[in-house]
């Protein structure tokens, strides 16, 4: 009986000590990171693509290029992986992606250089449409 004991015991601590990696890795992590990088354009891919919209759609985060096309997107879960990608027209008709993008808490990632086919067209804010119910007619 006391054998029994014992070679139960010790099947229960070698389970246990199986799954505690598992345990362990099951953790989430917490914090935030961010993502560097430039976009590039035209035929030979060489130009830079200043005003293009650079986001992560599964986090919902965006960005816009600076005038040499670098960019930084800052806010970024960390422990996840997303895909980063630059859109050269608002229909997103022509796109530029990095997938499988993961960072640590704090990192800030370079992933280089996304090229896009075509150079786009810096988007403008809407113009505001006016009310033709409130249009007065003496102006």
């Amino acid at each position: 009986m006391h054998f029994v004991f014992v070679r139960a015991t010790a099947l229960a601590l070698l389970a246990g000590g199986l799954l505690m990696p598992v345990a362990a890795s099951a953790q989430s992590v917490s914090g935030t990171g961010s993502v560097v990088g430039s976009v590039t354009c035209g035929p030979n891919e060489d130009s830079p693509a200043a005003h293009i919209v650079v986001s992560a759609p599964n986090a919902n985060l965006q960005t816009v290029t600076d005038t040499s096309g670098r960019f930084t997107l800052d806010g970024l879960p960390a422990g996840q992986t997303f895909t980063i990608q630059a859109s050269a027209d608002p229909q997103g008709s022509v796109v530029a992606s990095r997938f499988n993008v993961g960072l640590q808490p704090g990192e800030t990632l370079d992933i280089g250089s996304m090229d896009l086919a075509i150079c786009g067209q810096p988007q403008s804010a809407p113009t505001p449409v006016e009310d033709p119910a409130n249009f007065n007619q003496d102006q």
